[in-house]
């Protein structure tokens, strides 16, 4: 019985010296019209589907291998004798090989003036098809759905007709993937497309984790853990300069980008194990940089900096005093590259404003050990005209303005956080602890630590008070004004006490929790 390997390729990148291989190890190379053509210059004999069949392909291309001499040559289990009596009752060759790679649709749809029509068009119908049919039957045909493993499967193919079973079961998973992923892009294209309606508010029924290996990482959070970084979006950053990125690196930058979409006067944010230790805003980067860096002077050192506006030479050199590991910035002056590039294992990191308006990704998604929790997004962009003023006190206009510095950075810190704030600068960061309390206590002793006036300061807790005790020692330590989500069974005390006090508070109707 004739062996045929079908052979349909938008990506022809070594494809001729495959098809030339297999063919002088005396496979008929059944084809695809595009492909058919390409391969001709290369085989001495090549058929095209169409002539297989005696079908032509119709539809302006759409229907060309969806016909039973070609899904049932690829699917006949060879061990079953049923199954050969039915190629033989219907004329029908056994296809062992399949070669395939699909519409380039993530190509078309990131080209700039693509059409929705032409992104359409390049829903591949019949590749997945193929694949699909040929991983399921894996034992009997080999499935190809990468250049990289042309030459290692003709190896194989060279030593003998059957491929060893691991190496089959190998393409059959990567062939099985890679239409998961295609399929994830399409459905991701489709959700950003629809318009709204009632349903869109819904929470969806399926949510689909294909992502592609997009870098080989040398380790994870520790030397013993194997890693590596996955997407299925193209993303909105690059690293310009520096060795390899690291888990860890990737954490930080992801953090780091999350932050300073929150900021709109020139900001700098220095970050230590994705938390802050420094938060910065002024009229000029370098003043920025300057209040950042005050807000803990220690901390800094082996962090990641990152920055709203192109990173001047002025503000590149009072961050090039101290070791920094990653810097982040949307764009880089003339010269700075000069400067920062002299320390070989710093990373500069390039990314693009634009794709922080709203995250690639659709969900935030945490991984469990049964599974997946799935939410929206916490953008932090609540209208403030609803914060409510609950004390007879109303905030100063420097203690409003410290407040909405700090609710911006206090919804940067893991819970329980808060978070002591000038107008423009934090001074004193609680963060991660297991009461609210705690929280106070670090964060008034941080700023003591560095010598900030605590007079001048408002705080900012990304959750309610429970009790007084935290308005108690806020006032101790001087602090006059407070702003938090309210919502807790302990609301009138906190506000009882801030009368007594003479403290302003704030509720915003809001909690920016992260567990």
């Amino acid at each position: 019985m004739k062996k045929y390997a079908l052979i349909s390729v938008s990506d022809k990148s070594g494809i001729d010296k495959l098809a030339v291989e297999l063919e002088a190890l005396g496979y008929t190379i059944l084809s695809t019209s595009n492909t058919a053509l390409h391969l001709k210059q290369y085989c001495k004999n090549v058929v095209e589907i169409s002539d297989y069949t005696g079908f032509p392909e119709i539809l302006g291309g759409r229907v060309k291998t969806l016909h039973p001499k070609v899904h049932g040559a690829i699917l006949a289990d060879r061990q079953k004798d049923a199954h050969l009596s039915c190629l033989n009752e219907h004329d029908i060759g056994q296809i062992d090989v399949v070669v395939i790679n699909l519409y380039p649709f993530a190509e078309v749809k990131a080209k700039e003036g693509s059409t929705h029509e032409e992104i359409i068009e390049n829903i591949d119908i019949g590749g997945p098809a193929l694949i699909r049919a040929a991983a399921k039957n894996y034992r009997n045909v080999t499935i190809l759905t990468d250049s990289k493993d042309y030459e290692p499967t003709l190896e194989h193919l060279k030593q003998g007709d059957e491929i060893p079973e691991c190496w089959s079961i190998y393409l059959a998973q990567k062939a099985f993937a890679k239409v998961s992923y295609y399929d994830d892009m399409i459905a991701g294209y489709l959700e950003a497309e629809r318009s709204e309606t009632a349903l869109e508010k819904d929470f969806p029924e399926f949510i689909d984790l294909a992502a592609k290996m997009n870098m080989q990482l040398r380790y994870g959070e520790n030397p013993h853990q194997k890693a590596g970084f996955y997407t299925n979006r193209q993303d909105g950053w690059v690293c310009s300069h520096g060795k390899v990125l690291s888990f860890n690196n990737i954490m930080d930058i992801n953090a780091s980008l999350k932050a300073i979409r929150l900021f709109e006067d020139p900001t700098v944010i220095i970050f230590k194990h994705c938390n802050p230790c420094g938060v910065g805003s002024g009229n000029t980067l370098a003043e920025a940089y300057k209040r950042a860096f005050e807000t803990d002077t220690v901390a800094p050192f082996g962090g990641i900096v990152v920055v709203n506006r192109s990173l001047d030479l002025e503000t590149a050199v009072m961050i090039n005093r101290i070791f920094t590991e990653i810097i982040i910035a949307p764009a880089y002056d003339e010269g700075v590259f000069d400067v920062l590039t002299k320390k070989k294992n710093r990373r500069l990191i390039t990314y693009d404003p634009e794709t922080l308006v709203k995250p690639s990704n659709p969900y935030e998604i945490k991984t469990m050990l049964w599974g997946y929790l799935a939410q929206e997004w916490d953008n932090v962009n609540e209208d403030i005209n609803d914060w409510r003023v609950m004390t007879n006190r109303s905030p100063s206009k420097q203690e409003f303005d410290a407040m909405l510095f700090g609710w911006r950075t206090v919804s940067l810190l893991n819970s329980n956080a808060i978070a002591l704030c000038y107008p423009q600068q934090a001074i004193g960061l609680g963060i991660g602890q297991t009461s609210r309390i705690d929280s106070v206590s670090i964060s008034i002793w941080k700023a003591r630590k560095f010598k900030h006036d605590l007079n001048l300061a408002v705080c900012a807790s990304d959750g309610f008070f429970p009790y007084r005790d935290s308005i108690d020692e806020l006032y101790q330590a001087g602090v006059k004004a407070v702003i938090q989500p309210g919502g807790s069974r302990g609301d009138e005390e906190c506000i009882e006490a801030c009368n007594e006090l003479d403290m302003a508070m704030v509720f915003t109707g809001y909690r920016h929790f992260r567990h």
